[in-house]
């Protein structure tokens, strides 16, 4: 089967790369997420994750402010439990929020890159 080579399937492709390189407990907002990738179109991302994401990371990225995905605050929390990402408890919405501060991700080498390195450390 050919694989598509079109603009938006390349940008999902991408989007989920750097989805599955947030390394555990660090996150991303979908707004930086797009942005790393030389976007604007954070929506898109949501979209990507939310039709695209069940077999990648997709609790490490979140909405603004630090906040869950929406639909899913449950299903994430175990997640950011299990690998202690820093969290901030909320007495509006789900109860809690990612504490964004501390937990954001900010890669030191491109997604590509720091992926690959991620690979060949893992043979």
């Amino acid at each position: 089967m050919a694989r598509s080579t079109a603009p938006g399937h390349e940008f999902a492709l991408d989007v989920l790369d750097l989805v599955d390189s947030i390394p555990p407990g660090r996150v991303l907002s979908y707004g930086d997420v797009a942005a790393m990738l030389g976007s604007r179109a954070s929506r898109a991302v949501g979209t990507i994750l939310r039709h695209s994401g069940a077999g990648h990371s997709w609790w490490r990225v979140l909405r603004a402010g630090g906040h869950p995905p929406r639909g899913n605050e449950a299903r994430a929390h175990a997640y950011y439990v299990a690998e202690a990402t820093p969290l901030v408890r909320t007495s509006t919405g789900c109860g809690y929020r990612v504490d964004y501060a501390v937990a954001r991700w900010i890669p030191t080498e491109a997604p590509t890159t720091a992926l690959q390195a991620n690979e060949k450390e893992q043979q």
